[in-house]
């Protein structure tokens, strides 16, 4: 679950690559061939030069970044976030699973009939050795799925997975990790850097061409439902700047996109009647996370949370919503991170509204004073050093950037230092973001069917590592007892009275001591053409999130149908 956005500045734009052709989905090789249709162009994310990587379990591979990894390498669920109550699609799991040993182990029925696309058999022990690869190099990046204490294959068609601790809240994370063959990654030395050039998977579709300007899958011919598969080919083009992105994916050159793209009416939706986002009107697209500042809390003064809070109260949020989003996400009004109005059930009404759209500048002088801080020469001052750091973000997310040096005006204006690095490679900054090697960034939260995914990823302390080694969650290495308390309560509980509880405690956890600054409730950006093919998910037909970003997007490939 991650969302990659568009935003870009200046120049060069780079070609889509060619042609090859396609296959699969989820079950053994049956049915008949699909009729099937032309090329399908996907882009989720502005990325050149582009790596031959492809590794499912790093957040640096080009399969990655470009959001494709569930077309080759399935993971055992996919959620529809859009429906929350309803349990996961099995895709290498046949069914749902159970819980057992007060929470602490989840029995999965494994589908049979299915062969990784080299033509060897898949089966539970591939299930079992991939969680246990994870546990023992825990740097693989899982989104933040729990590590096991055991992974074991009862059979062909059952895997048993034990954790250390009840883990009924992480089915979601657990679900949605993908499964790696075991007769090819049980040679790979270190798993953590292996570059998989050739990825070897159950998906629909399997790696076709590679080179730097872009990529395209064909189809697996070994998938388990050729009946299945109308899509010949799926191209994913190399483009490092916006400006030449606007042009394809108006005149539907470009099938599915996952951008921001300022004035959607006029420079998309109104150049087409065959070109679609999830509403028709404003705001166009629902949200699907919370655009958070990521601060770095081992860096003085940020490991300061009275500074943290200043920074919170500093930011003019409907600055941010109009100028760098055109107003397509809404500005956060809570300090509780929670994304609003979907998650309000949760809300401490004490915590409703406490953050003023166009930010507080008496209540920021009014917390650093507390804190001891004072101006000198305008800027605010403790012991010689100002409250001084950078936000890095890549150039080529043109909204983001456009948002660090927004937010780093209006808080120089209140007395800090603050400064903007624009990253050219968003590979780069991926991996800065990872290994912790940063001040603060602009980025995405987790998305799931409840906020505890969203906390996960932000506040706990068992996905992060050392700053310079690779972090699967709390970026900022953040580490409080209060939040893993509530972390622990939220896990050990099927109650949604304990839950919610835990929930209102992180809440408050984020408020006094702000590891990251919630900004705006993030967009799931999708503008999807109708020329090529039909079966898009709509608002009257939301059979799964209309973002092209992985997992989701398999289950989405899997419905569209050649146009007539």
């Amino acid at each position: 679950m991650k969302q990659t956005i568009l935003k870009s500045m200046a120049a060069v734009g780079v070609l889509a690559l060619g042609v090859a052709a396609c296959s699969s989905s989820s079950s053994s090789p049956s049915g008949s061939p699909a009729k099937t249709g032309q090329p399908l162009v996907i882009e989720s994310t502005p990325l050149s030069p582009m790596t031959d990587n492809f590794n499912p379990l790093s957040s640096t591979s080009t399969g990655f970044l470009t959001n494709a990894v569930a077309l080759y390498n399935e993971p055992l669920y996919i959620w529809n976030y859009l429906k929350p109550t309803q349990p996961g699609i099995p895709i290498l799991a046949s069914g749902q699973p159970t819980w057992s040993n007060g929470g602490k182990t989840v029995t999965i029925p494994i589908r049979s009939g299915v062969k990784w696309n080299d033509g060897k058999t898949f089966s539970a022990s591939d299930v079992a050795f991939t969680f246990n690869m994870i546990k023992a190099h825990p740097a693989l990046y899982t989104l933040g799925a729990p590590i096991v204490t055991s992974a074991t294959a009862p059979s062909a068609t059952s895997v048993q997975l034990t954790f250390a601790t009840p883990q009924y809240a992480n089915l979601f994370l657990i679900g949605q990790v993908y499964i790696e063959p075991q007769h090819i990654w049980s040679t790979v030395a270190n798993p953590v850097t292996y570059a998989d050039p050739n990825p070897v998977g159950t998906g629909p579709y399997m790696l076709d061409k590679f080179s730097p300007q872009g990529y395209t899958l064909k189809q697996n011919p070994n998938y388990r439902d050729k009946s299945a598969l109308h899509v010949p080919l799926i191209d994913f083009p190399s483009y490092n700047t916006n400006a030449n992105l606007v042009p394809p994916i108006q005149n539907g050159s470009i099938d599915w996109a996952g951008n921001y793209v300022s004035d959607i009416q006029g420079n998309y939706l109104s150049k087409s009647s065959e070109n679609h986002t999830w509403l028709s009107g404003a705001p166009y697209f629902n949200a699907n996370n919370v655009v958070s500042l990521f601060i770095n809390t081992t860096k003085a003064p940020l490991n300061d949370p009275a500074v943290r809070q200043a920074i919170e109260y500093g930011i003019n949020r409907q600055q941010l919503s109009t100028q760098a989003e055109t107003g397509y996400e809404l500005p956060a009004t809570s300090t509780s991170g929670l994304m609003l109005p979907t998650q309000s059930a949760y809300q401490d009404p004490a915590l409703a509204n406490n953050l003023p759209p166009t930010g507080d500048a008496a209540k920021v002088a009014s917390i650093l004073q507390a804190d001891h801080w004072a101006k000198v020469n305008g800027k605010w001052t403790k012991n010689g050093k100002t409250i001084a750091f950078k936000i890095s973000d890549p150039v080529p997310y043109s909204d983001y950037y456009t948002s660090d040096q927004l937010i780093a005006k209006q808080l120089n204006a209140l007395g800090f230092n603050v400064t903007v690095d624009g990253i050219g490679n968003p590979t780069v900054w991926a991996g800065d973001v990872t290994n912790g090697t940063f001040d603060a960034t602009i980025r995405w939260s987790n998305q799931g069917p409840s906020p505890y995914v969203f906390y996960s990823g932000w506040l706990d302390k068992r996905l992060t590592a050392p700053v310079g080694k690779p972090a699967t969650g709390d970026f900022g290495r953040f580490s409080n007892g209060a939040a893993q308390a509530a972390l622990a309560q939220y896990e050990s509980s099927g109650s949604s009275s304990v839950q919610s509880a835990a929930i209102t405690k992180l809440e408050q956890v984020m408020t006094t001591e702000v590891p990251v600054v919630p900004l705006m409730y993030g967009g799931a950006w999708a503008e999807y053409s109708s020329r090529n093919y039909t079966g898009w998910p709509t608002a009257s037909n939301p059979y799964m999130t209309p973002v092209p970003n992985t997992p989701y997007l398999e289950y989405t490939v899997l419905q569209l149908k050649p146009k007539s």
